[in-house]
């Protein structure tokens, strides 16, 4: 009766436990307090009072390959909401994986993309580590699924925001610092 009493209790406790409210950590920014800026809720919705500010490099930042074997340079890119770059799909052929860059400095650890076919490529970091993607959609630049979107500086060097078909791209790669 005493070890019926004693694992009941220990379920209550490890329940109660459970169901706490647990509220979403806040990135601690590594930037100085200057840079920080407070941002005011929209919609109801709570907003971080932290923001973090980048610096963006000037000049290219990668360049896009296509299959025809002609080459793009990626001046800037152009970010959706809250990403540079969003990626849904198997990883490494095992499981469901999102990957949503927030920072540019992260998604400039990348040293290339490289593609099989628009839903099958392989990710690599300027470690060496590769993940290889299937049955994946990934998203740069436009949230349109069948193109990618990011700036070239035109003839009259004036930054152009441009769309390429996924299909037409072979790799893209990213200039490393």
């Amino acid at each position: 009766m005493r070890t019926l009493l004693l694992a009941l209790m220990l379920a209550l406790a490890l329940t109660a436990c459970s169901s706490k409210d647990e509220a979403a950590q806040l990135p601690v920014p590594d930037e100085a307090p200057a840079a920080r800026e407070s941002a005011a809720p929209s919609n109801g919705q709570p907003v971080s009072s932290l923001a973090i500010t980048e610096t963006i490099p000037e000049g290219p930042i990668g360049q896009i390959q296509l299959t025809n074997g002609s080459t793009l340079v990626i001046d800037g890119l152009e970010k959706l909401g809250n990403y540079w770059i969003y990626i849904s799909g198997k990883l490494n052929g095992r499981s469901s994986t999102v990957i949503s860059l927030t920072r540019f400095r992260d998604l400039m650890s990348w040293q290339s993309i490289v593609f099989k076919d628009p839903h099958t490529f392989t990710i690599t970091n300027n470690r060496g580590k590769e993940w290889a993607f299937e049955d994946a959609n990934l998203y740069l630049g436009s949230e349109q699924p069948g193109t990618y979107a990011f700036y070239v500086l035109d003839d009259r060097y004036e930054r152009k925001l441009t769309e390429v078909k996924k299909s037409e791209v072979a790799n893209i790669s990213f200039k490393t610092n």
